[in-house]
């Protein structure tokens, strides 16, 4: 199943309220820029995200911010998102 190659990380934000846990994919090389933001008491804060944090991607609301992200990253949060999720 794709979603145990995604492994929880021990990064910290302390910048960012509410409790976080931070998860990468070591497998995939597409997703090797990107990391996944679980909220853990708000699912609805979930988030996919390039690491220098440029462009985030709310899989549950399927919005993006900013709202303009180059389309190839843009597939790239998408496929990483659905990747977590595949069973």
């Amino acid at each position: 199943m794709p979603m145990d190659d995604w492994v929880i990380t021990n990064y910290r934000d302390s910048s960012l309220t509410g409790p976080w846990v931070y998860y990468r994919n070591l497998v995939n090389p597409n997703f090797a820029d990107i990391h996944f933001s679980r909220c853990v008491d708000d699912s609805n804060r979930d988030h996919m995200a390039t690491n220098d944090r440029a462009y985030y991607y709310f899989g549950v609301t399927n919005t993006f911010n900013p709202v303009v992200v180059p389309q190839g990253t843009q597939q790239t949060l998408i496929d990483a998102w659905q990747d977590y999720f595949a069973v």
